[in-house]
């Protein structure tokens, strides 16, 4: 790689130089990453400090990589909200979408649910449609409301201070362990924040004011951030010194492929006796694998999951029953199973408990076996004995419906009196279309299936 000669250098960095003589660039920047190791930045807005603003990534459900990203910026006391399509050029300018109003400071966030890539075997934030608008007034009041909606508009909290958002991890099996979509602000040089979370009922609320008492008093900007591990952490400058504090770890790997060990068990002996069945949590990135046919959770007859009947209804859906229940975040299923031959799939639910109903985008003949590849999956479970467990790697065959033929009849033929049958000398003979033969007899055909004659 060639480098770029410093004369260059510093003709590029004059485009940023201010008219003042303190020549202090003020502009709003976002940054991406172009190769490895390598980011490039873009210009949001010129003439503003850097600190007067946030920006807000989109990926809505079924998406494989986020399609927009939302600025909001304070304009000479005016938030702002802009938008751009990702992945998007740089010759792309940002668009303005919307106006807030008079506002001192302005933060915006998307809300969503996390959900396990089972490809990538990482977790991504599935956003909703549109985002959250965090914003202090003239006189200091913290506000929220659903984007453009100001009939959602909440009061947070008074007398605030360079707020800040970020969503934090919520766990996808246990209903309440959400760490919200967390509001950080200062009051008097301290931190505060408040979180809006999903209890242990399932409802969703903005829970009470809570201080982050580990950083103490004096602090005079704040940044709210989430780690790799998906620990939140509360960012300050306090009298020229940087201070931060990370909440307890949920585990590690969830933005990252996790590590794992794989082991082979040469010998093996199990004996069950006095069971007591218990209600377990089971770790989502857990999974014991053994190569002989012993299995801790259930008893060693338990049959596998397999399924026990199949319908076919029309060319396009299945209905498929397998031989016990089957339970699990919905939708999600169909993320650990191919299959052959390969169709999109239009929809993947449960009903009754044990059966799926497969619906196709395209046609499958109603002969062709259709094969079902199962990975796997750590969002939808069987249930044995009351015990949820994970669903393991299995291959179902489901076959085609058989085509029936149409096989040579046969004709009785009695001779009635008056009609006479003569030896034919030629090699061929040619009948008349007009000749009636007259003859009793039965013809018996089998039954025709659904292939059309």
């Amino acid at each position: 790689m060639r480098n770029v000669p410093l004369e260059l250098k510093q003709k590029l960095l004059k485009q940023f130089y201010g008219n003042s003589a303190d020549n202090l660039p003020q502009i709003q920047v976002i940054a991406k990453q172009a190769s490895i190791n390598t980011l490039i930045t873009e210009i949001i807005h010129e003439g503003i400090p850097a600190n007067f603003g946030d920006v807000a990534i989109r990926q809505l459900p079924g998406e494989n990589q986020p399609s927009l990203a939302y600025a909001a910026c304070i304009d000479n006391g005016t938030g702002n909200i802009c938008s751009r399509k990702m992945p998007a050029f740089a010759e792309q300018d940002w668009e303005f979408v919307w106006s807030l109003g008079a506002v001192k400071d302005i933060a915006i966030e998307f809300d969503g649910k996390w959900h396990i890539n089972p490809k990538k075997r990482f977790y991504e934030l599935f956003t909703e449609q549109t985002p959250y608008i965090f914003f202090a007034d003239s006189s200091n009041n913290l506000y929220v409301q659903i984007w453009s909606d100001a009939s959602t508009r909440l009061l947070l909290a008074n007398n605030v201070s360079q707020i800040s958002v970020c969503r934090g991890w919520q766990s996808t099996l246990d209903t309440g362990v959400d760490q919200g979509l967390i509001i950080g602000y200062l009051r008097s040089g301290k931190v505060f924040y408040r979180a809006y979370c999903q209890q242990s009922t399932g409802e969703y609320i903005w829970e009470t004011e809570n201080e982050v008492t580990e950083l103490g008093s004096g602090n005079t900007t704040l940044c709210v951030f989430r780690t790799n591990d998906f620990r939140v952490g509360f960012l300050t400058e306090n009298s020229g010194q940087m201070k931060y504090v990370l909440s307890h770890r949920t585990y590690a790997g969830q933005a990252m492929p996790p590590e794992y060990a794989l082991g082979w068990a040469q010998d093996a002996k199990v004996w069950l006796d006095k069971l007591t069945t218990h209600n377990t949590i089971l770790n989502e990135n857990a999974v014991f694998k053994v190569d002989k046919p012993y299995l801790a959770c259930y008893d060693a007859n338990t049959p596998a999951l397999e399924i026990t009947d199949h319908q076919r209804i029309g060319l396009r859906e299945f209905i498929i029953t397998f031989n016990r229940p089957v339970d699990g975040v919905p939708g999600a299923f169909e993320n650990y199973f191919t299959t052959l031959p390969s169709r999109a799939i239009s929809s993947c639910t449960w009903q009754n408990g044990n059966q799926l109903r497969l619906v196709f985008g395209q046609d499958i003949g109603q002969s062709v076996p259709l094969i079902l590849y199962v990975s796997e999956c750590h969002e939808a479970w069987q249930i044995i004995n009351g015990q949820k467990l994970l669903i393991e790697a299995a291959e179902f065959v489901l076959e085609g419906i058989p085509i029936q033929t149409i096989h040579r009849e046969t004709v009785s033929i009695d001779i009635i009196s008056g009609m006479s049958v003569a030896e034919m000398s030629q090699q061929y003979a040619y009948f008349n279309e007009n000749v009636t033969v007259y003859a009793e007899g039965t013809v018996t055909l089998p039954p025709v299936g659904v292939v059309p004659i």
